[in-house]
């Protein structure tokens, strides 16, 4: 009996292990095969409004996966956040360079990009965010890449391509979404206003909340019961474990936010209950006030969700104390899913030793005042001046250990 045990079980090991090769060459084949898609139709915008209003989209959306050395350029780089397993991930290089950049592509390659998530070769682009996004809103992004703005300034680094491993492959041959079947160009936003109609525009076409706040790996999980209900895990390079929250208005998720609670939480990175809000949630810093409260309605419409527990796996949120050290403030604050070593924005540290003590601790309370769109949560209201100086202090110190 043993014997036949043993015997299926390795025959079900070795249909596995083909299966799992079978799968791998898939998802590789998937990733290097040529697609259709339709070349939009879709030009870059000059006024000025609108460049603006793609700054904005690009520096929400677009700056956090193709900015990764810190030298404040799209220059593109490998993906700290990739877990190791799955392999190495790089973001391609945006700037204008004519060669290593986009400085060489067309208007129409550029959208189909964003629109299909499609490289200037055909292929599809690895982990690219399939945005449907307006072509009024399209055409002010690519409008904004080509202003010559300083993030783009041309760099000659070609990014490698990524590399999956076996695992990775395998995964992709599940999970890789279907191409959009929306048209190439003609696409439309609903009007601009205070509404759950736009809300779920900007919810779904631009910033891809559902993704990432619905628990599971499925393509399109969005569509399912437990949509925006959160539980996703994101393991972290710093070894913080986020875990994302329920967006639906169930007693366990927003239930009790108001509508000035969820702005600031979005824009500033601080929730309802006053604690930071971790990576990897972005900063909508870009948003105005109308597309923050027609999120916001169009949330209130989700069916209400309890959500799931709270894996024991996840890092225990800690309120900044009064009392803490500077080292412990940079732990209860957030600051090593960021800057921990081996976190992408490490390096960033060295550049506190070129100013004074006082001019860091503004930037850590007010980051927007120096940097607008910045990622880093605007800490004025749990840090008073005088914990900020120290924390300042401590992080210069720690600066200049860093190689």
């Amino acid at each position: 009996m043993l014997k036949k045990i043993l015997m299926g079980a390795g025959a079900l090991v070795g249909l596995l292990v083909i299966a799992v090769v079978g799968l791998a060459v898939r998802g590789n084949s998937v990733l290097n095969s040529p697609v259709e898609v339709p070349m939009p139709a879709v030009t870059a915008a000059t006024e000025p409004h609108a460049v603006e209003r793609g700054r904005r989209l690009f520096m929400d959306v677009c700056a956090s996966c193709h900015m990764q050395d810190g030298s404040g350029r799209v220059a593109g780089g490998r993906m700290p956040d990739m877990p190791e397993f799955l392999g190495t991930v790089y973001t391609a290089n945006l700037t204008l360079h004519p060669t290593a950049g986009i400085g060489s592509l067309k208007d129409g390659e550029l959208a189909r990009m964003v629109r299909y998530g499609v490289r200037r070769d055909g292929r599809r682009a690895l982990g690219m965010p399939l945005l449907s996004m307006s072509d009024e809103d399209l055409s002010a992004v690519i409008g904004f890449m080509r202003s010559g703005h300083p993030i783009f300034t041309p760099d000659e680094r070609v990014q490698p391509p990524s590399e999956l491993s076996t695992v990775g492959k395998l995964l992709i041959s599940f999970l890789l979404p279907p191409l959009p079947n929306h048209p190439g160009s003609g696409v439309r936003a609903p009007p601009k206003g205070p509404t759950p109609e736009y809300g779920r525009y900007l919810a779904f076409s631009v910033y891809g909340c559902g993704d990432c706040h619905t628990p599971g790996l499925s393509p399109d999980k969005v569509d399912g019961l437990e949509a925006f209900s959160g539980g996703f895990e994101f393991p972290m390079p710093s070894g913080v474990v986020s875990v994302s929250t329920n967006l639906t208005f169930h007693e366990n998720g927003l239930g009790k936010w108001t509508l000035e609670q969820f702005i600031r939480a979005m824009r500033e990175g601080v929730n309802a209950e006053g604690y930071v809000v971790r990576e990897p949630m972005l900063r909508v810093r870009g948003l105005e006030d109308v597309e923050l409260e027609a999120l916001y309605r169009f949330l209130q419409t989700l069916p209400k969700h309890p959500g799931k527990p709270v894996p024991t796996s996840a890092t225990p949120r800690v309120k900044a104390s009064s009392q803490a050290s500077p080292e412990q403030l940079f732990n209860q604050l957030g600051c090593v899913g960021c800057h921990a070593e081996g976190a992408r924005y490490r390096a960033v540290l060295k550049r506190s030793l070129e100013k004074p003590t006082a001019e860091v601790a503004r930037w850590i309370r007010n980051p927007e005042a120096s940097a607008p769109g910045t990622q880093m949560p605007t800490y004025a209201q749990l840090l008073d001046e005088s914990q900020a100086m120290s924390l300042a202090a401590w992080v210069q110190q720690l600066a200049a250990t860093i190689r």
